[in-house]
């Protein structure tokens, strides 16, 4: 986008003015509001993600996506592991407008990683930003998308100056319990990505214990949290599950000795 005659005042005037004009209830100016920034960014799809402990939530807002992606991520769960370069420092507390390609380190990491590849498949965006409203376990932001080249220093600028009015707003509304179609990302911690791969390497819980540092009380409650999320009921298909999820290396395919 041009910088010319933008006025970063005047886009927060606009902001609140597209939320006060819309019908009164929380969905309806929360749209508004995702719409005004899809605008200002030159963006193409507006997004929602709401932090929880053991993962996060995505909504398609307003044009968030076709009707085709919104039938597609309704109650739609997938499963990651591993860092996360534009999320998980918002959970962290680091509430500064960024992109994607910035977050992981340059644009071919960027759209080499699953979550460029997942994001052009389900929203047909190519580059991201994302806009803090809070952080910790249950954080809050707003990600906007776009095909093409990455948001520009101009394009974060407009995002930090209507922050203010962004995280006043949401402290107004608190839309927590929305209809809008989500897509379910759960996270693997760490603690359970060990005890995943030692599990895959053939361990039973007392020898995953003694290697993890922790009981074997510990490492059930671990085994259950991983079942749970991967949706399956046993070791061996949390082990082909997870490899199918790419969560561990090829050669670990089946738990192989006791």
């Amino acid at each position: 986008m041009s910088g010319e005659g933008i006025d970063p005042y005047q886009d927060v005037v606009d902001l609140v003015a597209q939320v006060a004009d819309a019908p009164a209830h929380a969905a309806s100016r929360l749209e508004a509001m995702v719409e005004q920034l899809i605008e200002l960014s030159g963006s193409i799809t507006g997004l929602m993600v709401q932090g929880a402990p053991d993962g996060y939530d995505v909504h398609a807002i307003g044009r968030g996506a076709s009707s085709t992606a919104r039938s597609r991520i309704s109650d739609e769960m997938r499963i990651t592991a591993g860092p996360d370069p534009l999320i998980d420092p918002i959970r962290d507390g680091y509430l500064r407008p960024t992109t994607a390609a910035r977050a992981y380190g340059g644009q071919e990491i960027w759209a080499a990683s699953p979550k460029c590849i997942g994001s052009l498949e389900i929203w047909g965006i190519d580059q991201a930003a994302a806009l803090p409203v809070r952080g910790g376990e249950e954080f809050v932001a707003f990600l906007i998308g776009r095909r093409g080249s990455d948001y520009t220093c101009e394009d974060l600028e407009r995002l930090r100056a209507v922050q203010p009015a962004i995280v006043g707003l949401i402290g107004i509304l608190e839309p927590l319990h929305l209809d809008a179609p989500s897509l379910r990302i759960a996270q693997l911690t760490a603690r359970e990505q060990e005890v995943l791969r030692l599990l895959a390497d053939g361990h039973k819980a007392a020898a995953i214990g003694h290697r993890a540092g922790c009981s074997q009380r510990t490492v059930h409650r671990h085994l259950s949290n991983i079942y749970d999320k991967l949706d399956v009921g046993d070791r061996l298909s949390a082990v082909v599950r997870a490899q199918q999820l790419g969560l561990l290396e090829h050669d670990r395919a089946v738990p192989r000795h006791g």
